[in-house]
C-alpha cells in the first residue's frame, strides 16, 4: 500500500508539472516547414515513423511534444541525433513543430503478440500491487490515447521497439544503473536529482515485464 501511495502522489506531482507548461501560441504552416528539413527523415512527414526505434508523432498531444523538445533542446533529455537537429531552433520553432505534428492525423497500430497480450494486459490495465506497480492505464488512458492537458503521451500502437528502449532508458535511471547519460532517461521528473513517476515504476519492472508491455501497448487501438 506504502508503495502504491507513493506511486499516486508522483502521479499527481507529475500532473501538476505538465499541466503547469504553456505552449505557445503556434504556427502549423511554419511547423511544417521545419519538419521537411528537420524532422521529416526520422519521423515521416506526418509524423508516421517507418524506423521502429524512432517514435510515431503524428497525433501526440501538443504540451508532450512541446515539452520533450525544449528537454532536448536543454540536455535534460538526451540523444544526439535529436540535439543536432534542434540546436538552431528557437523555442517559438519547437511551437510550431509541436503544433504541426499534434494536427496531423494519428498513427495506426500493430498486431501485437497473442501469446502475450493476456500477460501485457494484466499489467498495462491492473498494474501489479505486490510490486508497487501502478497500472500504465490510469495516466496513459485505457485505450493509449494519453492525457493532452497533464501533458501524458499517447501511447497505444507505438512502435513496440521504441517503447522498449524507452521504458528501460526510465528503469537505468530509476535504478541508478551504471551505464551511460544517454541510457537514462530522467526528463519524468520537474527536475534532475528527482525521482520522476517513470522512473519509479519503470524501476520495478523486468526484461520479461517489458517485453510484454511493448508489444501489447504497440497493438492498442
Amino acid at each position: 500500500m506504502k508503495k502504491l501511495l507513493v506511486a499516486t502522489s508522483l502521479c499527481i506531482a507529475s500532473i501538476s508539472a505538465s499541466a503547469a507548461l504553456i505552449v505557445p501560441k503556434y504556427d502549423v504552416a511554419a511547423g511544417q516547414k521545419i519538419v521537411e528539413n528537420n524532422c521529416a527523415a526520422c519521423h515521416g512527414m506526418t509524423g508516421v515513423s517507418v524506423v521502429p526505434t524512432q517514435p510515431n508523432l503524428g497525433g501526440q498531444n501538443v504540451r508532450y511534444l512541446f515539452k520533450q523538445l525544449r528537454d532536448f533542446k536543454t540536455g535534460y533529455r538526451v540523444n544526439g541525433i535529436m540535439q543536432a537537429q534542434i540546436s538552431a531552433l528557437s523555442e517559438q520553432d519547437l511551437a510550431n513543430v509541436a503544433g504541426y505534428f499534434s494536427q496531423q492525423k494519428p498513427w495506426g497500430a500493430f498486431a501485437g503478440n497473442p501469446a502475450t497480450a493476456a500477460e501485457g494486459s494484466k499489467l498495462f490495465l491492473g498494474g501489479d500491487k505486490k510490486r508497487g506497480v501502478i497500472a500504465c492505464a490510469g495516466c496513459h488512458d485505457p485505450k493509449g490515447l494519453g492525457n493532452g492537458y497533464a501533458g501524458f503521451p499517447r501511447i497505444g500502437g507505438q512502435h513496440p521497439e521504441y517503447l522498449g528502449i524507452q521504458l528501460k532508458a526510465f528503469r537505468a535511471a530509476g535504478r541508478e544503473d551504471d551505464v551511460t547519460r544517454d541510457q537514462k532517461r530522467i526528463n519524468d521528473s520537474a527536475k534532475e536529482g528527482d525521482k520522476g513517476m517513470m522512473q519509479v515504476v519503470a524501476s520495478r519492472l523486468s526484461d520479461r515485464d517489458i517485453k510484454v508491455l511493448s508489444q501489447f501497448i504497440g497493438a492498442v487501438h
